[in-house]
């Protein structure tokens, strides 16, 4: 009778969730602790993809005080692993976004960071959660500033169409912080995880969290540069650029044609067409400089294109096929030009009036001021 309500006691605990219990043993049984947690997760509403959260932690089946624990909750998809965490708090409130079965996994550590106990279940939300679309608050994290491993973050882009936001409450290793702005020094350098929860006067929710790397060593900045030409105009933009241990301070354009401007965006018209040598050099807050040369070809109208024949799948015929060349009135992209210089190849091929083994034949765009071969 005892092992049949062990087993009929066990099958009802894997159904609500698994729980890790944590046996800290001092070689003596009548000292033994016990400690576990569990949660429970209620929908807001019927077909509601909020969700609200409670934890109770145990030790020895005596609910314990956690001024001085940490709440670290994920949430993993089968074969993708963790796609997000919640807010590190007892009782937090979660939006999924998405309709699938999520694990979410409760680890409770002490201030040390000792895992004390874990729980975890299976919690299945249905397409019809998600179409419910409740309102409520956007949570958005933002950087004001950076230096090695001292951080400003901020709450600006966050909003709630129903009313203001009345408190703004962040986590970041462990350390609880509030207001619309905040500034934190990390004690390490690597990854680390920034939370942050929006409460509306309405006392609606909504959290949010993303990974920083910290470094604690002055960095070089990374230089990257796009362009959009519209014939003797190019656009730039360094929005690619990069660093490290703190934020790019200045962008310096050197356009090649004598002019120069500063700024993240910038513009040119050139006087001719022709090639110029475009420099953009980025600086760290930290006054460390690095630069990136790229060489652009503007054309007042859309260019002449030739294609050469390169080579050839037969050795026989390659003097032949290598000696093909096909010029066209102008092309303005390079995207047209590879299309057109393709169909001229193909239909070389496909012209051939003797018997031969279909040749492979690659080829190179040229671009010109006119259209001879």
């Amino acid at each position: 009778m005892k092992k049949l309500l062990l087993v009929a006691l066990l099958s009802t605990l894997t159904a609500c969730g698994s729980e890790d219990v944590f046996d800290n043993d001092d070689k003596d049984d009548k000292l033994k602790t016990i400690s576990s947690v569990s949660f429970s997760a209620t929908p807001s509403d019927i077909n509601s993809p909020i969700y609200n959260f409670s934890s109770v932690y145990t030790v020895n089946d005596v609910e314990q005080s956690t001024d001085d624990m940490t709440f670290n909750w994920s949430v993993s998809l089968e074969g993708e692993g963790q796609v997000t965490s919640l807010y590190p708090e007892q009782a937090p409130q979660y939006e999924f976004k998405e309709a699938a079965t999520y694990k979410v996994k409760l680890t409770v550590e002490n201030h040390t960071g000792e895992a004390l106990a874990q729980f975890s279940k299976n919690l299945t939300i249905s397409a019809e959660d998600i179409a419910t679309q409740p309102l409520s608050p956007r949570a958005i994290i933002g950087i004001t500033d950076r230096a090695t491993t001292v951080y400003t973050f901020n709450s600006d882009s966050s909003s709630y169409s129903e009313g203001s936001l009345s408190q703004i409450d962040w986590v970041i290793e462990g350390q609880e912080l509030s207001g619309p702005q905040v500034t934190h020094s990390f004690s390490k350098t690597g990854q680390h995880i920034v939370h942050l929860k929006v409460t509306a006067e309405d006392n609606t929710q909504a959290t949010t969290a993303t990974t920083v790397y910290v470094a604690d060593e002055i960095t070089t900045p990374t230089a990257k540069l796009n362009y959009t030409k519209d014939k003797l105009v190019v656009s730039f933009d360094a929005s690619e650029s990069s660093n490290q241990s703190s934020d790019i301070s200045s962008y310096n354009w050197d356009f090649g044609n004598g002019e120069s401007a500063t700024g993240i965006t910038a513009s040119a018209t050139y006087p001719s067409e022709g090639p110029y040598n475009v420099v953009l050099t980025v600086a760290s807050k930290e006054g460390v400089t690095n630069t990136k040369t790229e060489t652009i070809n503007v054309y007042e109208e859309g260019s002449y294109v030739t294609c050469d024949v390169l080579t050839s799948s037969s050795w026989l015929y390659k003097k032949t096929d290598e000696r093909q060349c096909f010029s066209t009135s102008p092309i303005t992209s390079r995207a047209a030009a590879e299309s057109w210089c393709g169909a001229r190849i193909q239909q070389y091929i496909d012209d051939l009036s003797f018997p031969r083994i279909k040749p492979t034949l690659t080829w190179q765009v040229r671009q010109q001021g006119n259209n001879e071969c």
